[in-house]
């Protein structure tokens, strides 16, 4: 209850710049100023929007997740309330079973707990966002691939991304789909707004794609076989990245096995040291 207190107090003494949107809402007419306070977890974004929480938001995480910013926050939330109950529920416990603990340990084990707590969602989201981004680049590549073979049905250059991206199924292909929505249209280049997806999300390899398909459109250059050769260039990355995480992998099951062999060795020999020494 001292380190929620005083975290509290920190926030309160050093509060985050406010952000632009729920700023400018609130000033527009009829904004949220007259809204009711919301369920608990309205409440409880609106107050950690206006802290460093709130100002250091993964964006970048968070779009290529497809979350906003108030599941984030929602989630920290509940997180921070878990760390500052976790050493409550500790105590008791510890009172409940007549288990009477040094205070270092004691403390050290509830502010261990507390940051866990509190970084737990930020270390989620972090290797969630990776797996995207690999995930992402996998279907760039098939991607390349759509668009060589639109470019070489005679399609234009804005024609061959969308009717790639609508030709593949999943996630990644939709969100390409939903990103080249303003180009169908016709309110945006299509590899402007794949250069914003890009930044959006952290994957400079769609950025790549961008560039090529802009020398296409707009002075009318031949990219069939850059798209190719870009295409087996990340083909070959992808191939080499998935080469060394199995030797690394290879490389960890040494100790295991080794440990094992030592194991049994012990098994066997255990026997024969018993009578050694029994005799």
């Amino acid at each position: 209850m001292i380190g929620l207190g005083g975290a509290l107090a920190i926030m309160a003494l050093f509060p985050a710049p406010p952000a632009l949107a729920p700023a400018m809402e609130r000033l527009r007419p009829g904004g949220s100023r007259s809204e009711p306070d919301g369920d608990w977890r309205s409440r409880m974004v609106r107050k950690l929007s206006g802290t460093v929480i709130g100002a250091r938001l993964p964006q970048a995480d968070l779009a290529v997740l497809g979350k906003t910013a108030d599941d984030y926050l929602t989630q920290k939330g509940a997180m921070i309330g878990l760390g500052a109950a976790g050493p409550v529920v500790f105590w008791a416990w510890c009172a409940l079973l007549g288990v009477a603990l040094p205070w270092p340990v004691s403390w050290g084990a509830c502010l261990a707990f507390a940051v866990a707590a509190f970084f737990a969602p930020d270390a989620s989201i972090r290797g969630q966002a990776a797996e995207a981004r690999a995930a992402f680049r996998q279907a760039i590549v098939a991607y390349l691939d759509l668009v060589a073979l639109a470019r070489a049905a005679g399609s234009g250059p804005a024609e061959a991304l969308e009717s790639a991206a609508k030709v593949g199924g999943g996630w990644t292909f939709q969100r390409l789909s939903l990103a080249l929505d303003p180009a169908r249209r016709a309110t945006a280049s299509a590899w402007d707004e794949l250069t914003r997806l890009s930044e959006e999300i952290h994957v400079p390899e769609l950025a790549d794609l961008a560039a090529i398909a802009r020398l296409a459109g707009t002075h009318g250059a031949g990219i069939l076989d850059t798209l190719m050769a870009k295409a087996q260039s990340l083909r070959e990355v992808e191939l080499s990245a998935e080469v060394s995480k199995a030797k690394s992998r290879t490389e960890t099951m040494t100790v295991p096995m080794a440990l094992s062999v030592l194991g049994f060795l012990l098994l066997l020999g255990y026997p024969a040291f018993a009578r050694m020494t029994g005799g």
